[in-house]
């Protein structure tokens, strides 16, 4: 697991009535700076609130961390609805990650 080699990692499971269906890691990339770099919910739990909950847990967790300034995550461009999913968390976007691969988005707090 990469929390063993990086303890600084947090890792999360999403579960529902005790059964894993989705998975959340963040990890702080400066002092200020916190990165969601996985969140993840089954298909088969997606449309049901399940990842907006649990979105809503883990940046009630990841603003505890002292110093912090900004929490970012990256999606792919081309989803609509990601994008309207994280702005309605307050992530505003930035501009493509360094790969020019994902868009960026931030919430500064």
């Amino acid at each position: 697991m990469l929390t063993k080699f990086n303890p600084s990692y947090q890792t999360r499971a999403i579960c529902l009535d005790g059964k894993p269906v989705g998975f959340f890691m963040w990890v702080p990339k400066t002092k200020g700076k916190i990165s969601i770099w996985r969140f993840m919910v089954d298909q088969n739990y997606q449309n049901k609130g399940i990842g907006r909950k649990a979105l809503l847990l883990a940046l009630d967790e990841i603003r505890q961390t002292d110093g912090l300034e900004e929490i970012e995550i990256c999606y792919n461009p081309n989803n609509p609805v990601a994008k309207d999913f994280y702005a309605n968390f307050g992530f505003v976007d930035v501009g493509m990650d360094e790969d020019g691969d994902d868009m960026l988005a931030i919430i500064k707090i």
